[in-house]
Formats: C-alpha cells, structure tokens, sequence
C-alpha cells in the first residue's frame, strides 16, 4: 500500500542515503529556518566555541561559521547511533527543506540494494539512527533522503571550509583526496584532525562502509519522524516547536 506520509505514525519506505562533512555553517543556523525554538548552532570556525551570531558568513565562504566537530555520530550501543543530517529535499519522499530544520528522524537500515551494487552490510541491516536535520539539501531529486554528516564521508562541492577551520591539513586530507565518496579505508581517517576521526572511524567500526562486497554503500532506509531526544537537542541548541506531538523514543 501506499506510505503513510511525514506527519503520521507511518514509516516512509524504500529511500536511500549518503554522507559528507564538508565542515560549512549548517543551512538551519541561518535566522528564521524552519519552526524551531532557536536556529541550529554553529562554531567558530577558530576557536571551536560555539558562535552566538547566526549571521556570520560560513567558512565556506569566507566566514568564520563552521559545523561544530561534535555533531558527528556517536554510537550509543551495538544497534544504536545517534547523529546530524541534511535533508535532501525534492524527492517524492516528504522532505521539503526550511520546514525540516530541527527535525529528527528514526532511520532502520534495510537490506534493500541500488540493483547491483551498495545498501547495507549484513550487520548494519536492522540497527537504527536517529538524526536531527541541521542542513538542507537542494542538489538531489528522487528517493534520496538525508545527506548524513559524516567525518571523512566526502566534502563534495565545498572543498575549501575544513582546510579554513582546521588548518595545517588540506583539503584532501577530509575526505582522503575523493570528494564525493570519502575515505575507502579506516586508516584513511588518520588523515583527518583528532576531533574528527573518532566520527570517520565511526563509520567503518559501526556503519560497515565498504566492509566487504562493496558494502556498505549508500544504504536505504525506512524513516519516520520521532520527537527530538535530549541527546541531540543538547547538541544542536534547537528543536522543532511541535515536537511534542511526535513519538518518543
């Protein structure tokens, strides 16, 4: 039948995810984003303390606006995750971008596959991730869902933000010299500044990227909208107004 759209107690089936850190201001840090108590926190792209100023221009473009180095995921348990994503807005899936800010999502790995290659390792396959939408996505379209962020994950177009944050690394060193894809292996992650490398090693300890027979790869996912939990609003600085009318976890 058909999925019960974002809103509901339904899960939306049958799309699929990425990951990047490209270490650029959040989209929901910008003023009047969405429906939220406050707008998403951003660091100082210096300092590494958080910015107070929601208009500060990103360090992708200039600024000193950065994605703050804690919001990459952190494991709670075996099948758990906790983390941040981007939206990726123009698909036929619900997400439509500004009204996502400060939104979190229960994501469960599927062992659906892109035909003949990726989806979920075998051990990914049924664990969770809850994520709070930070960032939204224009650059997509379809069954694409959440851009997760994910150190060493690839920087994609932005390739000039985390060499500014973090300097005496350069660009390739973030995502092991493959923009769009990242780091293929975990030593690759030595590569990166040590307030991020525990979150790109995340990635191949937990997330099973590319562990065998090319997976994980870009892996589907069944989502549906839960109510924010403290772990992660204690991270972003904000929530969606409407929360409460959402499940707990």
């Amino acid at each position: 039948g058909r999925t019960p759209p974002i809103g509901t107690a339904g899960w939306q089936t049958g799309t699929w995810t990425t990951g990047y850190w490209d270490c650029c201001k959040p989209s929901c840090s910008w003023p009047n984003k969405g429906s939220t108590t406050a707008p998403a926190r951003s660091c100082d792209a210096a300092s590494g303390e958080v910015l107070l100023d929601p208009n500060a221009r990103s360090v992708c473009d200039g600024g000193n606006s950065a994605m703050c180095a804690n919001h990459a995921p952190v494991p709670v348990n075996a099948s758990l995750t906790m983390g941040f994503a981007a939206a990726a807005v123009g698909g036929g899936h619900g997400l439509d971008g500004d009204l996502n800010c400060g939104q979190c999502f229960e994501l469960r790995f599927t062992a659906q596959t892109h035909g003949s290659w990726g989806g979920a390792h075998p051990s990914l396959v049924g664990k969770t991730m809850v994520i709070q939408v930070n960032n939204i996505g224009y650059d997509v379209t379809g069954s694409h869902s959440f851009d997760l962020l994910i150190p060493g994950a690839g920087e994609g177009a932005f390739t000039n933000g985390c060499a500014a944050q973090f300097p005496g690394h350069e660009d390739g060193d973030f995502d092991c010299d493959n923009h769009y894809g990242g780091c293929s292996e975990r030593v690759g992650c030595q590569r990166l500044p040590s307030e991020l490398r525990s979150g790109c090693e995340w990635r191949f300890d937990w997330y099973h990227w590319l562990i065998a027979e090319g997976k994980t790869n870009n892996p589907y996912v069944d989502f549906r909208r839960v109510k924010c939990p403290e772990q992660l609003t204690s991270i972003s600085g904000f929530a969606p107004l409407d929360d409460d009318e959402y499940p707990a976890l």
